[in-house]
């Protein structure tokens, strides 16, 4: 096994899920959005209807029996027929594999068919009905049926067009993106992280775009973005409190911030995601 494979099978057996909601909705005839850049990512399954998606420059048009499949971190436009508006499950969630988003480790099509409706309908309904629930176990079990939701679609997708990512990591940029997570409340910056690599920081800053294809300012931003708004869709702490949390002085600069990133102020979002509005 080459370094890059052995990478992502570590990488893959120390993934963490997170769902943020689970639902069953009729879409209004009004359902639509453009480039929207959101930090989760999104598995629906199309129950009737029509209507678009866009993924950075891929157009898709799932439509009954299919399972759609939008990656954090993209920008994503979307719509449905007036005349026949979507209906279908959906789920918001993160899926970490150390620093990095899953479907930064793994590309796969975001259109597939469902081979067998019934089995991947149960495992939206489990999840929904587990994650409408309080208890220890039902939050157990929610991250299980977002499990089995996964394996269930890289089944359904042709192995060929199942691609890891062929790049060569380094501990020492894991090291510093550990450091990031752990002290995200405090002013992170570039040289900080270069140091607990044991890089000079224009080094640091070349060799983590070749390993992640992106800058540690923008690996930064986005980690930022995914917590905050963890925070606004689970929790109902106020926004000048996670704003204070993430290192920004003031809450006029993190909307500000939030905004440029997500295409939503905070209060938008929270409106729009937060549970209370499940």
């Amino acid at each position: 096994m080459n370094q890059s494979n052995l990478f992502i099978q570590n990488q893959l057996q120390e993934m963490t899920i997170c769902v943020h909601r689970a639902h069953h909705t009729q879409c209004s005839e009004t359902w639509s959005a453009s480039n929207l850049t959101l930090p989760f990512s999104s598995i629906g399954l199309i129950v009737k209807g029509t209507g678009m998606m866009q993924v950075n420059d891929t157009t898709l048009s799932p439509s009954k029996g299919q399972l759609y499949l939008l990656p954090a971190n993209t920008i994503q436009s979307f719509s449905t027929h007036p005349h026949t508006p979507y209906q279908k499950y959906f789920c918001h969630f993160d899926a970490k594999c150390g620093g990095l988003d899953l479907f930064e480790i793994i590309h796969i099509p975001l259109c597939i068919d469902a081979k067998h409706i019934d089995l991947v309908t149960d495992l939206f309904t489990g999840m929904i009905g587990c994650f409408q629930e309080t208890s220890i176990s039902s939050m157990i079990k929610v991250k299980q049926y977002m499990i089995d939701l996964l394996c269930y679609y890289l089944e359904c997708c042709p192995t060929h067009q199942i691609e890891l990512t062929q790049k060569n990591y380094n501990t020492p940029l894991n090291h510093a993106i550990h450091y990031l997570e752990n002290h995200i409340h405090e002013e992170a910056t570039v040289k900080k992280m270069a140091e607990i690599a044991g890089y000079h920081p224009n080094y640091f800053t070349k060799l983590f775009q070749q390993n992640f294809g992106t800058s540690p300012v923008q690996f930064i931003v986005r980690k930022k973005t995914e917590i905050a708004s963890q925070q606004l869709c689970s929790t109902q702490l106020a926004i000048s409190v996670i704003a204070e949390s993430l290192g920004f002085n003031n809450q006029f600069y993190f909307s500000n911030f939030f905004k440029k990133q997500t295409g939503m102020t905070p209060t938008e979002y929270r409106n729009t995601f937060g549970q209370s509005h499940l």
